[in-house]
């Protein structure tokens, strides 16, 4: 009668296979999730610049104020954005730059975001 059955060894390896496979599944999923907190992330800073260069781009005010910023809730999170408006050769046009970045971390801009002014009735 033949006896069927595994090693010690044969288990041992197969157990180690199956580990590794399992550490580079949680591994990838892991960044598949941190992947998709960055994604949402710019998605909010791109809607926040946005809004705030459609507001920019509509004041009637010329030239405007050189420097603003503010505070705002957004996806139950606080974000910071700054405007600054940019003189260029042409006097008839102003560079608008918006930043955006999180509250809790303001030196970090998360997206950036630019277009040319044009001085109203010019």
């Amino acid at each position: 009668m033949i006896k069927r059955g595994f090693t010690l060894l044969e288990l041992l390896v197969a157990m180690a296979i199956f580990a590794t496979a399992g550490m580079a599944i949680m591994q990838a999923s892991s960044a598949h999730i941190r992947s998709l907190s960055q994604l949402d992330e710019l998605t909010m800073a791109g809607y926040i610049a946005n809004n705030q260069m459609q507001l920019a781009l509509l004041d009637t005010e010329w030239p405007g104020a050189e420097k603003r910023q503010g505070e705002l809730e957004m996806a139950n999170r606080s974000w910071v954005w700054q405007q600054q408006l940019i003189t260029v050769p042409d006097n008839d046009l102003r560079l608008v730059q918006i930043r955006v970045s999180l509250a809790e971390a303001p030196e970090q801009v998360l997206y950036q975001l630019q277009s040319y002014k044009g001085k109203p009735g010019a």
